[in-house]
């Protein structure tokens, strides 16, 4: 995780991570599955800053080798856009494994969910 940013890790209290997964990471659908909310992030002249999802990322991180995440942008451009900062194109190769569709599958870890606490990003 050497291209995050580790000063907004500080700030937002992400340096220690309960084992375990937050019941708002998840939404259960009709089917009886689990759909989980991806972490957010952008690239900034290839440094990852999170919009969303610290805790999920680093948690996850200790448990897999791959992670499901959603990039929103590049250098402030939309992700297809062709004029990101070469250094944030270069990181994206470098921890990228693949693009997702939507429609795979995950294997995650056996952990509890809890409610770890109020989340500003859903207002819960």
């Amino acid at each position: 995780m050497c291209a995050v940013d580790q000063s907004d890790l500080a700030t937002r209290n992400s340096l220690e991570i309960e084992n375990a997964y937050h019941e708002h990471w998840f939404s259960l659908r009709p089917d009886g599955s689990y759909l989980f909310h991806a972490p957010e992030f952008y690239l900034n002249k290839g440094v990852a800053k999170f919009i969303n999802g610290r805790h999920r990322t680093l948690l996850l991180s200790q448990h897999l080798a791959n992670i499901p995440m959603a990039l929103t942008n590049m250098d402030g451009y939309p992700i297809h856009a062709a004029h990101p900062h070469q250094s944030s194109t270069d990181i994206l190769t470098k921890i990228s494994v693949c693009k997702l569709t939507g429609k795979e599958t995950f294997c995650f870890p056996d952990l509890p969910l809890r409610y770890l606490g109020y989340d500003h990003n859903i207002g819960k």
